[in-house]
């Protein structure tokens, strides 16, 4: 690879660890082309980047950032899923994607400017989303309100019941 080209995908781990919101690293090791294809598909469907970088490039792209802690994580195959809107959606999309086909497999991360390691991406993949998370809190503050009117109703719909009753007991 020619120089330049060199300098480019440095600058562009460099920028990826600069303006992500979250970064995963995985091991894709396994993965054949019809299955990264699908990977990939789902990452642009959730508006997540998936990129396979050199590992000696990418480490000389972490120098001097706050995401230098990872350089020991770039062995082997790696990847790197990054989002520049969501915490967790990358790390959601490739836990998903290894329920169904057991790879590929976290490394670790680097979320708002934080280093964090396996444990903190898993627990992270499996948070619910911002949309769950607001439905659930919405139904909570509803539920008692629901309770309250249905109490209320209660009294006024045996009433009817009862009327009800009386009327077609005179009516036989």
């Amino acid at each position: 690879m020619a120089r330049p080209e060199k300098v480019a995908q440095v600058d562009a781990v460099r920028a990826i660890f600069t303006e992500a919101q979250s970064v995963v690293l995985s091991d894709f090791t396994g993965l054949d082309v019809e299955k990264i294809s699908k990977l990939r598909r789902r990452c642009r469907e959730a508006n997540v980047q998936f990129r396979v970088v050199k590992n000696t490039l990418a480490r000389r792209g972490l120098e001097g950032t706050p995401a230098e802690g990872l350089s020991e994580q770039f062995e082997g195959p790696t990847a790197l899923a990054y989002s520049n809107d969501a915490d967790h959606t990358p790390a959601k999309v490739l836990a998903k994607f290894a329920d169904e086909y057991q790879i590929p497999k976290f490394k670790s991360g680097f979320i708002e400017g934080k280093v964090v390691d396996l444990n903190t991406v898993i627990a992270l993949s499996e948070l619910p989303s911002r949309e769950e998370l607001v439905a659930k809190l919405l139904g909570g503050i509803q539920a008692p309100a629901s309770g309250l009117v249905s109490c209320l109703q209660g009294p006024l719909r045996n009433l009817v019941s009862v009327l009800g009753q009386i009327k077609d007991q005179k009516a036989s």
